[in-house]
């Protein structure tokens, strides 16, 4: 996908009206091929230009969108107040689909345009092919990319994250088996970096937990996409298990569940943030009914995140924000507050410094980081679905 350069300000009604009338994916077409006529001399070199890289377009854009968007509102929240550094702000957007050799290519031209300062990627996967390109060339800060080695591995120094990690969501997946005390467990994964991590995570969690009683009976990766799951549906069935815990995203559990269902296999479907999606029920339907997953904790009580997602809603004709709307723009607030700190956009060590030591108050609550640069006090919750809706699970 080309780059694409967006003046926040200018956009035209008719993009709205395909954001609104059109599906996700058309409608991040629109916006990655839309580029605004260039200015002129001085004014030009003056914006200051942040990036985004993520998933724009395919099967997760809704998780991508959701990042964008809260990017959006908070650069265009600071440009009414001046800007950064006395500069406005200017998102460039590269789409990855969440495919890991596209987010290559994405961070490539974004630090090929000289971005210093980016907000990404969507997917965990994507998001580790992404560092090995922006290593100390640049910045970044990611919303939902959740597996642990991301900030473990201590390989990123300039990667923070405002979305909880891998391990808060699985110690959830594992305590809701002990309350509903489910003995037989299968264990599966789409292969994928974010899928496997959770997997692996409860796999151990339920090794160290011998107490539960619960035993894995099938622990197995199987290939996202595929279109029949009869094979892993009759190990589940031979197995005795009682639920499955999926480490993956929506699209592939919802096929999943729905031939579970169509094969009279009565299991209950546990999973990550991956499922936390309006997506997943509108596909999956009432196969999607008592399918448990962890979700990101409601941000939109404040005073601050109510003006957040009506100016969204009133922007985009009621679109919903989202999952990680709040959390997105809350890394943007706190992101252009360290910026404006250092009084410097390409000092990258500074800045830094300044994300591990100072508290920012964004939409999404207070932010700082910790050490390694994960965000501090952000939760995962437990939701079920009921009705076709997510209403929060009690443990």
């Amino acid at each position: 996908m080309p780059c694409t350069s967006h003046d926040l300000s200018s956009w035209p009604l008719a993009i709205f009206g395909r954001l609104l009338n059109g599906f996700m994916v058309f409608s991040l077409l629109a916006l990655s091929l839309f580029v605004l006529p260039q200015r002129a001399g001085a004014e030009e070199q003056e914006k200051l230009k942040i990036g985004f890289g993520g998933a724009l377009l395919g099967n997760l854009a809704s998780y991508g969108l959701s990042n964008f968007y809260g990017l959006e509102y908070a650069t265009l929240a600071a440009n009414a107040q001046g800007g950064v550094l006395g500069r406005q702000l200017e998102l460039i957007s590269q789409d990855d689909s969440c495919n890991p050799s596209q987010a290559v290519a994405a961070a490539t031209k974004l630090v090929s345009d000289g971005i210093k300062l980016i907000f990404g990627h969507t997917c965990s996967g994507a998001t580790r092919s992404a560092l090995s390109v922006y290593e100390d060339k640049a910045l970044l800060i990611s919303s939902s990319a959740t597996e642990n080695s991301l900030t473990d591995s201590g390989n990123n120094p300039f990667f923070f994250r405002t979305t909880p990690r891998d391990d808060a969501q699985a110690s959830l997946l594992v305590a809701m088996i002990k309350k509903n005390g489910y003995k037989k467990i299968a264990i599966l994964h789409d292969k994928g970096d974010y899928g496997k991590s959770i997997a692996e995570i409860v796999n151990k969690l339920l090794e160290s937990q011998p107490g539960l009683g619960a035993q894995v009976v099938l622990f197995e990766g199987i290939t996202s996409g595929q279109v029949s799951f009869d094979s892993v549906i009759s190990k589940i069935k031979n197995a005795e298990a009682e639920a499955i815990i999926w480490g993956g995203y929506y699209n592939d559990a919802a096929k999943l569940i729905i031939q579970t269902r169509q094969k009279r296999v009565g299991v209950t479907l546990l999973g990550p943030d991956g499922l936390y999606d309006q997506r997943f029920i509108a596909l999956a339907q009432e196969s999607a009914e008592g399918t448990y997953c962890a979700g990101q904790v409601d941000l939109s009580r404040s005073e601050a995140a109510q003006v957040a997602v009506a100016d969204h809603q009133k922007r985009y004709y009621g679109k919903d924000i989202g999952p990680y709307f709040l959390y997105a723009a809350g890394a943007a607030q706190a992101l252009f507050a360290a910026v404006s700190k250092v009084g410097s956009d390409t000092d990258l060590a500074a800045i830094k410094k300044r994300l591990h030591e100072d508290t920012v108050e964004t939409v999404m609550g207070p932010v700082r980081f910790n050490a390694k640069g994960d965000i501090i006090g952000a939760s995962f919750k437990l939701f079920v679905v009921k009705n076709g809706q997510y209403v929060e699970a009690p443990l």
